[in-house]
């Protein structure tokens, strides 16, 4: 039976178990996988997620039979479920449980997850250990050809770098520092990774690593479509003598004439909303991570960044109430903002991953406690002045129903790495401590 038919045929309130049995291996045959390529209620641990698919790549592995190394999970609801708004209790519930499923220790071969009620339809890409949706809900109901064709699409053509933008409309919280000491050590991973400073105004990237900004070509090559990015790309590298393998990462540098002599309103003219996405993205595959250093405000070229972006970094302060206000505001209002304008793509646009902390100091008990007092107010305002948003998850991401956990993510003491600055490297490079502690970060975030 074709797709058409079974969504045809299929009732409109089909419970889970009806939408499992009749719809689930024509919806992935139409993705393009054979039926010795589907598993239904693969285990996952101690659960089970309702269907797993790998191609195979011969006769001698078949993953009917070997049960191993699935590519991609998709996780069924029935058609009664609302997954078509992304607030609604049930599709939280139902997206939560897909990413515990790809986050599982025996999920590491997955790249992809699906979740759907045979009336929408949302494809989440799995990249280490972040986890983001790549189509916002796409319909079934209607030209569901199309929908079908561009999940097949993206499955079949993975994109290879992230593209994270490292953002806060606060100054000072150390957005430069974090993406040159996580490229810095992403490169000691061995991973390859790309940074763009994306703050004209300042050209504080290319200051730390004492490297002249451009003068032109950044703005050339977002303004015209024929020009080669790699052609305005840069190398660092970490020469030491005890290293025989130096570490080294790519440095798209700031274009100081996007600032001298444009004005804003005239490079919303000449340059597209999305000129940056697409410059990046036709250098994605040849990176693992792509980092955005957006600058502090909201105007053209944070705009852009986010744009770019798949997922968010925001810093912040414990001392700095402005910094973390402003974190819940890029959430809330900004990012939602840019999903907007991606969706109007067939994107979903970036998602934020969960606040950190730079702190320039120790901190004192009673220092955290006086930041949790001021977080739960900022909490507390986005669910009243926010159609409920719950910020919670993004100051707190360890905290459960079961398990109150308020510890944040963040670099618990940064003086090592202000030293850095002086040395034009990073301090994942110079100092062992540093490097100790951005190595827990990449791996808290990332890897």
């Amino acid at each position: 039976m074709s797709l058409a038919q079974v969504l045809r045929d299929l009732p409109g309130d089909a419970p889970e178990a009806v939408v499992e049995h009749n719809f689930s291996k024509v919806f992935l045959n139409a993705l393009g996988f054979e039926n010795l390529e589907i598993l239904p209620q693969f285990p996952v641990g101690k659960r089970f997620v309702d269907q797993a698919a790998r191609k195979n790549p011969g006769e001698e592995d078949i993953f009917l039979s070997t049960r191993k190394n699935p590519y991609l999970y998709m996780e069924v609801k029935g058609r009664c479920e609302n997954l078509s708004d992304e607030k609604h209790p049930n599709y939280r519930k139902a997206a939560f449980q897909l990413k515990q499923y790809l986050l599982h220790p025996d999920s590491k071969t997955v790249k992809w997850g699906i979740l759907t009620n045979a009336n929408h339809v949302q494809l989440f890409r799995k990249h280490g250990k972040v986890i983001h949706p790549i189509t916002p809900c796409l319909s079934l109901k209607e030209d569901f050809e199309h929908t079908v064709s561009e999940i097949k699409r993206r499955i079949e053509a993975p994109s290879r770098a992230l593209m994270v933008a490292v953002y806060n409309n606060k100054g000072g919280v150390g957005k430069t520092t974090t993406t040159l000491n996580i490229a810095a050590t992403l490169a000691l991973y061995r991973k390859r990774v790309l940074i763009v400073d994306f703050d004209p105004n300042q050209s504080d990237l290319g200051d730390a690593l004492n490297l002249k900004p451009l003068n032109g070509k950044v703005f050339e090559a977002l303004s015209n479509k024929e020009c080669d990015v790699r052609s305005i790309i840069s190398t660092y590298k970490f020469e030491h003598p005890r290293v025989k393998e130096p570490p080294e990462f790519d440095v798209i540098l700031a274009d100081e004439q996007l600032v001298s002599e444009k004005e804003e309103k005239d490079l919303r003219q000449q340059i597209k909303f999305y000129a940056l996405r697409r410059l990046l993205e036709s250098v994605q595959n040849d990176y693992d991570y792509i980092l955005i250093d957006a600058p502090p405000n909201w105007r053209i070229f944070a705009q852009k960044a986010l744009y770019a972006a798949d997922v968010v970094l925001i810093p912040a302060r414990h001392d700095n109430l402005h910094s973390l206000q402003n974190a819940g505001t890029a959430i809330t209002q900004f990012i939602p903002e840019t999903q907007v304008e991606r969706r109007k793509f067939g994107d979903a646009g970036p998602i934020a991953l969960p606040i950190f902390l730079n702190n320039a100091f120790r901190v004192t008990p009673a220092q955290v406690e006086l930041m949790h007092q001021a977080i739960d107010g900022i909490i507390k305002d986005a669910k009243k002045n926010c159609s409920g948003f719950d910020l919670k998850p993004y100051f707190y991401p360890k905290d459960t129903q079961a398990h109150s956990n308020r510890k944040m993510i963040g670099i618990p003491y940064m003086a090592f790495i202000s030293r850095a600055d002086f040395m034009h490297m990073p301090a994942a490079f110079a100092f062992k401590q540093a490097r100790e502690q951005y190595q827990n970060l990449v791996k808290e975030y990332f890897l």
